[in-house]
């Protein structure tokens, strides 16, 4: 007689959804909270948050919709404990309607969207992939980069501009945006 499989608990549900959404909450989070310093701790936070209300959680809706709400006001309730500016809550909505793109299955979507965006990032003149990587990654100031790349502020706004078409035209073309 074979055993049937076990239900799997609540922990063990919880951490295979956490594995799936951490990336994408941590993306979001970066886009909204202004202290970068701060980022693991609102995650951490939101984790614990989401841990104690899991009995809470309608299962008829996103987990990582509802993770995103938890974030959104355990980094608001940092931010006025802090007295920093909080995310104008247009920002998060929009940001939220963006990212229902990306609910679904996580493991396999939001992997496969960070590849495709490398193999666009790739494809990119190297001036313009430079500038998105300074930008971005670099977290430099238009000023900065114009020094570093010895031109105008103007031209690097241009440069970001153009490289940022680029890199949406060949991700959509890859079917990697909603």
């Amino acid at each position: 007689m074979t055993a049937s499989p076990r239900e799997p608990g609540a922990h063990e549900v919880f951490e295979v959804l956490v594995r799936d959404h951490a990336a994408h909450l941590m993306v979001f989070l970066r886009a909204i909270v202004h202290d970068k310093a701060a980022i693991d701790d609102i995650f951490q936070e939101t984790m614990m948050v989401a841990w104690r209300r899991l009995p809470d959680f309608d299962r008829t809706r996103s987990f990582g919709a509802w993770v995103r709400g938890i974030g959104a006001r355990v980094a608001m309730d940092q931010a006025r404990k802090r007295r920093a500016t909080a995310t104008d809550p247009s920002v998060l909505e929009e940001l939220e309607r963006h990212s229902k793109a990306f609910d679904g299955d996580h493991s396999v979507a939001f992997p496969t969207r960070m590849r495709s965006l490398d193999d666009c990032m790739d494809k990119l003149p190297h001036d313009h992939a430079e500038v998105l990587r300074l930008t971005y990654a670099g977290e430099l100031s238009l000023r900065l980069i114009a020094t570093h790349l010895a031109i105008t502020e103007e031209a690097v706004k241009k440069r970001v501009q153009r490289a940022r078409a680029l890199l949406g035209d060949c991700l959509q073309r890859k079917g990697a945006l909603a």
